[in-house]
């Protein structure tokens, strides 16, 4: 076998093993993008792009693949989050009087200007004419404050702002 011979089995040999490495790499480029499409959390997300994280443009495609939040979804998370804080917020720092009202049966009567607040902060941030919001900051007043009772919000609480 003469030396021009080696060089080509040799090439051969790498011209393979280059096809083979390409392939593996679009399998795994592959496997990550179904993963980064079906991930649910962000850590989900990062943990599928973590094979390539030394490859900005395998990233840069990853992240281009990922499901955007639609501006009516994130609105609403948006929305449910100031809920719930707000919420939080009255059963933390009014624990008493929301305690002596969940009693008597008329929590609005006893934290009514917090509720009142949160309520046109709510109003004011999420709540416009044309967006279809669902009122969020009266279904967690009701689920967090009154424990699923509606009943004792009181006979003074104004209701659902839609």
């Amino acid at each position: 076998m003469t030396l021009d011979d080696h060089l080509a089995a040799l090439r051969g040999c790498f011209d393979a093993e280059i096809r083979r490495a390409r392939n593996e790499g679009i399998v795994d480029l592959l496997e990550a993008a179904a993963e980064v499409r079906s991930a649910v959390t962000e850590t989900e997300r990062a943990a599928a792009m973590q094979k390539f994280a030394d490859n900005p443009s395998a990233i840069e495609f990853l992240n281009s693949l990922a499901p955007q939040p639609a501006p009516q979804e994130e609105r609403n998370l948006r929305a449910q989050r100031f809920a719930r804080v707000r919420v939080a917020e009255i059963q933390l720092y009014q624990a008493s009087q929301v305690k002596n009202g969940r009693a008597s049966a008329n929590i609005y009567g006893a934290v009514s200007a917090q509720i009142d607040a949160a309520r046109e902060a709510y109003r004011e941030n999420f709540l416009t004419p044309t967006n279809g919001s669902a009122d969020y900051l009266h279904a967690e007043l009701v689920r967090t404050l009154a424990n699923d009772d509606a009943a004792l919000l009181g006979p003074g609480y104004p209701g659902p702002l839609v």
